[in-house]
C-alpha cells in the first residue's frame, strides 16, 4: 500500500497540466506501469478514483472495484456506476477509461469495498449493493460520519466480516 500511495502522489504532481477527465485514467496507467516493478508478482490493487472539479464536474475511474453508488438528491433515487477493468499492477493494460458523472448539489457518491458488500448471512446471501442502497436511501441526508456508521453497522449486523472494510462518502455541495 505504501508503494501504491507513493506512486499515486508522484503521478498526481502533474495533474493540473492535463484535462480533468484524463487525470484518473492517466494515474491508473502510470500505476499499472510502475507497480509491477516494485511489488510481488501475485500482488495487485483495486482502485476507485474521483476528480472533483471546482466547476462541479466529477470524473471517475475504476480498476476492478465494486460499483460506485450515486444518490441523486433531486430525484430521490439511486443509480450505480460500474466499469469492468483490470486491477492495477496485475496485467499489462493498454488503457484505463474514466467517465464524467453528472452530479448536482446534495448528490452523494458511495464507494464500499467488497469487505462490506460480500458480508454473508447464515444462508450465504451477501449484503450486496441492494442492501447498501437501502441504508443509503434511508439515511441520505444524515451527516456523512453518521451514514458511514449506519452502513458499517448494517453490514456487521447482517453477517460475519471476512475481509477488510472501507467506505468512502462524497457529498456534492
Amino acid at each position: 500500500m505504501g508503494r501504491l500511495k507513493t506512486a499515486a502522489r508522484t503521478a498526481l504532481l502533474d495533474a493540473g497540466e492535463r484535462p480533468a477527465g484524463d487525470t484518473i485514467p492517466s494515474l491508473l496507467q502510470r500505476l499499472n506501469t510502475v507497480l509491477p516493478q516494485v511489488k510481488e508478482p501475485t500482488m495487485y490493487a483495486t482502485f476507485t478514483g474521483f476528480r472533483l472539479c471546482v466547476d462541479g464536474s466529477v470524473f471517475c475511474a475504476l480498476a476492478a472495484s465494486p460499483p460506485v453508488v450515486h444518490w441523486h438528491e433531486a430525484a430521490q433515487a439511486i443509480s450505480k456506476f460500474e466499469e469492468p477493468q483490470f486491477p492495477v499492477g496485475l496485467l499489462p493494460a493498454s488503457q484505463f477509461d474514466g467517465y464524467s458523472l453528472q452530479a448536482a448539489s446534495g448528490d452523494l457518491f458511495v464507494v464500499a469495498t467488497d469487505g462490506i458488500l460480500e458480508v454473508a448471512d447464515k444462508h450465504g446471501e451477501e449484503f450486496g449493493v441492494e442492501h447498501l442502497n437501502e441504508v443509503i436511501a434511508s439515511g441520505a441526508h444524515d451527516p456523512l460520519p453518521q451514514l458511514a456508521s449506519r452502513i458499517l453497522t448494517a453490514a456487521r449486523n447482517y453477517g460475519r466480516q471476512l475481509d477488510d472494510q472501507a467506505i468512502l462518502l462524497v457529498r456534492c455541495l
